[in-house]
């Protein structure tokens, strides 16, 4: 069966999509976010052409390559920031800087991940903060024996 304009626009609107807290110990938040493509940002000019390199090395082979010089580090942030932009819906990136809220670097590339493979793949993240949740001790218990155990 054909999708309708209107299934299509459902789909294409948005995702919610949690994102890390601004420290390891705050939490996490949701925010609406779309997934718009790098190269019509690079074919609309909103992706400058000084920074086409990087973005080109950012789609092709991820953020870890383009981090691996340190002079790509300012351009790189640029890319991720200009994704952000152009991704976030609720709350926009411009309401967050309005707010005076900057967002960090792990929630930077976060959206740039979610953008790149959607959030089926963001899931890997979840598990793995869960997990760390689970090894908190939740109250002091004592061990006990198990008489059955004794010899």
């Amino acid at each position: 069966m054909v999708a309708s304009i209107e299934d299509i626009k459902k789909i294409a609107g948005g995702s919610e999509v949690e994102l890390p807290g601004f420290t390891s110990e705050s939490d996490s938040f949701n925010v609406m976010l779309k997934r718009p493509s790098i190269m019509r940002l690079a074919q609309e000019g909103i992706i400058p052409n000084a920074l086409l390199g990087t973005a080109s090395e950012l789609f092709k082979n991820g953020a870890n390559s383009a981090m691996s010089s340190g002079e790509k580090m300012k351009e790189l942030g640029e890319v991720l920031t200009t994704i952000a932009k152009a991704s976030l819906i609720n709350p926009t990136y411009e309401e967050l800087e309005e707010a005076g809220i900057e967002l960090t670097d792990p929630q930077l590339l976060y959206i740039y991940n979610f953008v790149q493979t959607g959030v089926d793949s963001l899931k890997v993240f979840r598990k793995v903060k869960e997990s760390q949740q689970d090894t908190k001790p939740v109250g002091k218990t004592k061990a006990q024996r198990n008489p059955a155990n004794r010899r």
